[in-house]
């Protein structure tokens, strides 16, 4: 009896260590290629925030879509049938053969997710490229990219980007956002309307209201006095930046960004003289010291000077629209940098050398929005 069965080989690889083909429009990162398989594929789809894949459609496969992080918005359309699906992260989107399908990233992370191939029997003789690649240049060529979509960022948006978690790949490419885990709020509730308090081993969501912000142009001459030639910078629902607004138990959370030994010792004795005003200010204060790198990554980008000097005053006077731009043009900004794991590595390791731990052998690292500051 002859044996039929393909002569292939076991294919193990980590679901950021795909062959990179660019679009233009999005990656399509290929973890299984259909010339080492019998009738599937499978690739990692990162598509960047703002943008989209193009509505287009496949006559010879079937595909399922796992997304591992990110928002998608999916579009699918067949005939006069139009179906919109928000898919988070741990989310199984089925496209059948004929649906035309896009999918779009609204948030400045992008989105993420895994293709499997399917390949009917029935479309075998009508399938379209014989590898990866050359189906990939076949579907470069034939898009249609009019379809693309550019979208602007939102206040949840902005906020599930600086409250994901983001790791760098095995090959030190580039730096990933992993929020598999994040909760339902996180991903698409109103920043304003929520918070995420911690007990123990739990992290749960509850309701709130929010107020106005306590932080003034006076307020804020006061707190700058106590710099002492440091600056001192206003971060979180108290920034005028901020994609949520404070409510009744929010604290002031002031930033003292240092770069040297000498800072640092200087940081720690106006972190006790900023404890002095807490009879001035109507909320409790929550000052830390950070390295000035961190100022560039996502979770940071509400932080603005205090100094009446320096330009950042002017978004104290900005209204809610041009904050917001700037909140995404700096979100942009930062992930971005994430392009670029070898200057995030080395803002941890200077921050490891400033605290005087740069023996410590770093075995693997992330970058994760529950912060610990360097006091």
């Amino acid at each position: 009896m002859t044996d039929t069965v393909p002569d292939l080989t076991p294919i193990h690889r980590p679901l950021t260590a795909g062959e990179a083909f660019d679009f233009g429009t999005h990656f399509n990162d290929f973890l299984v290629p259909r010339e080492h398989a019998a009738a599937s594929e499978v690739f990692t789809v990162r598509v960047p925030g703002g943008g989209s894949v193009p509505l287009h459609v496949h006559t010879d496969m079937e595909q399922t879509f796992v997304f591992t992080a990110g928002l998608g918005q999916a579009l699918l359309v067949r005939g006069q049938d139009r179906r919109e699906q928000t898919c988070r992260p741990g989310d199984v989107l089925f496209v059948p053969v004929g649906w035309h399908h896009q999918v779009a990233a609204p948030g400045p992370e992008g989105c993420v997710y895994v293709t499997i191939n399917a390949f009917l029997p029935a479309y075998e003789a009508a399938r379209v490229g014989q590898t990866a690649i050359e189906h990939a240049q076949i579907a470069d060529a034939a898009f249609d990219r009019t379809t693309v979509l550019a979208l602007q960022a939102d206040a949840v948006a902005v906020f599930r980007c600086a409250e994901s978690l983001y790791r760098p790949d095995a090959a030190g490419v580039r730096v990933w956002p992993q929020d598999g885990a994040a909760l339902d709020a996180t991903l698409t509730g109103d920043p304003d309307r929520y918070r995420v308090r911690r007990l123990g081993p739990f992290e749960f969501v509850v309701p709130v209201e929010p107020v106005g912000r306590v932080l003034d142009a006076r307020l804020a001459e006061v707190i700058h006095r106590q710099a002492d030639r440091l600056a001192v910078l206003v971060e979180g629902s108290q920034s005028p930046l901020s994609a949520k607004l404070p409510t009744g138990g929010s604290d002031l959370d002031l930033l003292i960004p240092v770069t040297t030994a000498t800072e640092l010792e200087h940081a720690h004795r106006v972190v006790e003289r900023l404890r002095e005003l807490t009879d001035q200010i109507p909320v409790p204060l929550s000052p830390g010291i950070v390295h000035t790198s961190w100022l560039r990554l996502p979770g940071f980008y509400s932080a603005l000077h205090l100094d009446p000097a320096h330009p950042d005053r002017r978004w104290f006077d900005a209204s809610p629209a041009q904050c917001q731009a700037e909140a995404v043009r700096r979100q942009q900004a930062a992930i971005a940098l994430l392009e670029h794991p070898e200057q995030v590595r080395a803002a941890l390791e200077e921050s490891l050398a400033l605290v005087g731990l740069d023996d410590a052998a770093v075995a693997q690292w992330r970058i994760t929005p529950r912060w610990l500051g360097l006091q």
